[in-house]
């Protein structure tokens, strides 16, 4: 079985139906989860207070998250239900998994190369 980063699929993909958390069995890592999206600009934070018509807690998709879900992650069967970790090698999930990480290496890419030189380098 791929190491697939199930984790992150499934907080994108609870984003984006509305319930940020439906697919995690426990809140405990879900911003070390969260901080591989972020960089991608496919969740943001919600702030505090805000008042919601969903049931997102945390994060909120973006609209390049959005985009993300419908291409990847919209048409999922049973294989994919409950939390993230038991989704197993699902052919749909490990598609989207190598689209996840062409995603964040070009992120990490357009970092590097934005970078600004300093002093000590």
């Amino acid at each position: 079985m791929e190491n697939l980063p199930l984790h992150e699929l499934g907080l994108v993909r609870g984003a984006a139906e509305g319930h940020d958390t439906r697919y995690f069995g426990s809140l405990l890592a879900l911003d070390r989860h969260a901080g591989l999206l972020l960089r991608a600009g496919l969740i943001a934070p919600i702030p505090a207070d805000t008042q919601r018509d969903d049931h997102c807690q945390f994060y909120e998709a973006t609209a390049a998250g959005c985009d993300f879900y419908a291409t990847h992650l919209s048409d999922l069967d049973e294989r994919a239900n409950g939390r993230a970790n038991a989704w197993g090698d699902h052919p749909q999930l490990v598609a989207a998994a190598r689209a996840l990480g062409e995603l964040l290496d070009a992120v990490e890419l357009t970092t590097d190369v934005t970078e600004v030189p300093t002093a000590a380098s």
